[in-house]
């Protein structure tokens, strides 16, 4: 699983948190930029924040595949925690519906304008995220899948406010050359987890969650062999994880050298869980990513 950005860590006491709350910022703001029809007036309120350095909308409203259903994801990066009795002000004052600290994920808010838009508002530190692009950017270190998630909603972002130019300076320095490292190490790692020497590997404790008829477990072991597949099929194509929404159509659309079966060998393999041939499925699903690591590693 990968690290959270926990305000409590990075801050020490909440009473902290609601010192750090001093008021409104005064000094002259940089011209923010905006789009789609998306209430200005909540970024204007959260710039005016003290804490905060940074403002960006990511998510399915910036990337390349969107919907109708698609939200606003608004991300807040802060030198320290925004208190939730400011967020609860300044969300109570916009909208009609708000509900502040109620994200399942990172901390964050929710809300609902009188058009129906919904609004995920997430908060990060700018200690964590630099953290987070240290680690897996330049140290190289891989993940068990998901390993560049962050690095690419980062990325992809459409600041909206960037006190400082930290934000942007991170998006730059993130739309360089892949690291050949980073690459090799995620497929290292997550291939040796999925089938490797290993008595625990994944496949093996897929073919026991089968064997036994725990069709619970063996959900849980194919969620796992996914998130590691793609995330090595990705790093293989040299491209920044999406993310967890509509990756068979971001792999169909990014990774330039994907087998022509791998959709539907991955539709087979989620379609036979607690079936017979759900084993002999996912084995013909890591032999198909591993072929691919194997020819594009030594190309």
């Amino acid at each position: 699983m990968r690290a959270m950005p926990l305000f409590l860590h990075d801050y020490g006491h909440p009473g902290f948190f609601l010192q750090a709350y001093g008021g409104i910022r005064q000094e002259d703001q940089q011209p923010r930029q905006y789009t789609g029809s998306m209430d200005r007036r909540l970024i204007d309120g959260l710039a005016a924040l003290p804490m905060v350095e940074a403002i960006a909308l990511s998510g399915s409203r910036t990337n390349a595949i969107s919907d109708s259903d698609s939200d606003y994801d608004i991300y807040v990066y802060s030198s320290c925690r925004v208190p939730p009795e400011a967020r609860k002000e300044l969300l109570s004052g916009l909208f009609h519906d708000a509900a502040v600290d109620c994200s399942p994920f990172e901390e964050g808010d929710e809300a609902e304008d009188d058009a129906g838009d919904v609004y995920d508002i997430m908060y990060r530190s700018t200690g964590w995220t630099e953290r987070e692009v240290q680690d897996v950017w330049r140290d190289c270190n891989a993940r068990l899948g998901y390993t560049t998630c962050i690095l690419c909603n980062i990325r992809t972002s459409h600041i909206l406010y960037d006190r400082t130019g930290w934000l942007g300076s991170l998006q730059e320095e993130l739309k360089g050359p892949y690291p050949d490292k980073l690459r090799r190490n995620i497929v290292g790692r997550n291939l040796s987890i999925i089938d490797g020497m290993g008595k625990s590997t994944f496949l093996i404790q897929a073919e026991k969650a089968a064997k036994r008829g725990d069709a619970v477990s063996s959900c849980h072991r194919l969620a796992a062999i996914l998130a590691s597949l793609f995330d090595i099929v990705f790093a293989l194509s040299r491209e920044l994880h999406p993310g967890e929404k509509k990756l068979l159509s971001y792999a169909s659309l990014l990774c330039r050298q994907l087998p022509e079966d791998f959709g539907q060998l991955v539709r087979k393999a989620i379609a036979t869980v607690g079936k017979d041939g759900h084993i002999d499925a996912l084995k013909r699903l890591i032999a198909c990513v591993e072929q691919m690591a194997e020819e594009c590693l030594d190309a």
